[in-house]
């Protein structure tokens, strides 16, 4: 009887250590490397990295998962934005700022935030990145258009720039996945 406890004992002790090695191989060597190999493919590596690794969700993500982490970016970068453009509208004097200003929140409220991101996070939860593709190249081409609305004074060119490069950082990952 005591041979047999101890049988089960060593096997036990056996597979929990060799359960848990499997384990910790799979969490950590690639981890960086995934993220480093992804944002290679990106029109702004540092961007990437530092958007992929502000989110302890990308250290087990996959490429699918690094994307999702990126449109997530971008909704929180489009949402700042409007924050910022709300309050220009408060203090802007001339009629031609504040019409552009609000074609901009037209652009990242309904354009962006409403249609682009929420189907960018559809298509890449339900594995069709080919939606996320369309919908993350929206994204860039709404900054874009927000940016031209005010012939070359703009007060959010860093704010559309920056909705811009996260969009094609996106965009670069989801087309890692077509």
């Amino acid at each position: 009887m005591r041979t047999l406890v101890f049988i089960v004992l060593v096997y036990v002790v056996f597979q929990i250590i060799f359960l848990s090695s499997s384990q910790c191989a799979r969490l950590s060597p690639n981890d960086d490397n995934l993220i480093e190999q992804t944002c290679k493919q990106t029109p702004n590596y540092n961007l990437c990295i530092s958007s992929l690794k502000s989110d302890p969700k990308s250290a087990t993500a996959d490429v699918a998962g690094l994307a999702l982490i990126m449109v997530n970016v971008l909704n929180t970068t489009t949402t700042q934005t409007l924050i910022h453009i709300n309050s220009l509208l408060l203090q802007s004097q001339r009629n031609e700022v504040k019409e552009a200003l609000l074609s901009c929140v037209d652009n990242y409220k309904i354009g962006v935030l409403t249609a682009d991101v929420p189907v960018s996070i559809e298509a890449l939860t339900k594995g069709n990145p080919k939606f996320a593709d369309q919908g993350t190249q929206d994204a860039a081409n709404e900054s874009n258009s927000c940016e031209e609305g005010f012939s070359g004074n703009s007060p959010l060119t860093v704010e559309n720039t920056n909705i811009n490069n996260v969009a094609k950082v996106a965009n670069a990952i989801v087309k890692l996945l077509l």
